[in-house]
């Protein structure tokens, strides 16, 4: 096969990944991005943290202290602790699937923030081409940490006349990548108007 057939192949790959993003007529996907991975590890350990603090003072007061809590049984612990797992799970999943259907999609028309896993319905927050004249683009890194992994946010902000505040890219997983793109439309765009 040849070099093309085979970016045809990937591409296609590309968007079947991402059923839940439509195009236009003549819209192209540039660059599909979730939040950096790193995200999900205090919102998935944290509530992991309490689980087992709560499981141990419930054992410690089940079992050392039966006196003092008459009415805690065992099999009333044993139900009181399954209980708490089975909500540990349903916080995990639910962390897990916010995260997992919440895209940053920058198509050759818009930039567009995709959040699918919502209990009432989607949200979305686009910013078209026609409305796309960017005055500054700013990348920041949220804390120490991000600042050290080289994870940052990325700010791009308009002229005030379309939008007084900026788009944000929080804690995507390649934000130079979202920069490059993000002046490769400007400078595309800006070329267009020149011909024109």
């Amino acid at each position: 096969m040849n070099a093309q057939v085979l970016f045809d192949l990937a591409k296609k790959k590309e968007l079947k990944e991402y059923p839940i993003i439509k195009c236009a007529a003549g819209e192209k996907i540039l660059c599909v991005q979730r939040q950096h991975p790193i995200t999900l590890i205090a919102p998935l350990v944290l509530p992991i943290i309490i689980f087992s603090l709560a499981l141990l003072s419930l054992v410690f007061l089940t079992l050392l202290l039966p006196q003092t809590f008459p009415l805690l049984t065992p099999t009333l612990t044993l139900y009181i602790t399954l209980t708490m797992f089975s909500l540990l799970l349903l916080i995990e999943t639910f962390t897990f699937m916010t995260w997992y259907y919440q895209f940053y999609i920058i198509t050759n028309k818009a930039i567009v923030h995709r959040y699918s896993f919502r209990i009432a319905s989607a949200y979305s927050e686009a910013v078209f081409g026609e409305k796309m004249h960017v005055q500054d683009i700013v990348r920041n890194p949220p804390n120490l940490l991000y600042d050290f992994l080289k994870i940052q946010d990325v700010y791009v902000y308009f002229h005030k006349l379309e939008r007084e505040e900026p788009f944000i890219f929080k804690t995507p997983e390649d934000a130079q990548k979202i920069e490059d793109i993000i002046q490769d439309l400007i400078t595309q765009t800006n070329h267009e108007k020149g011909k024109s």
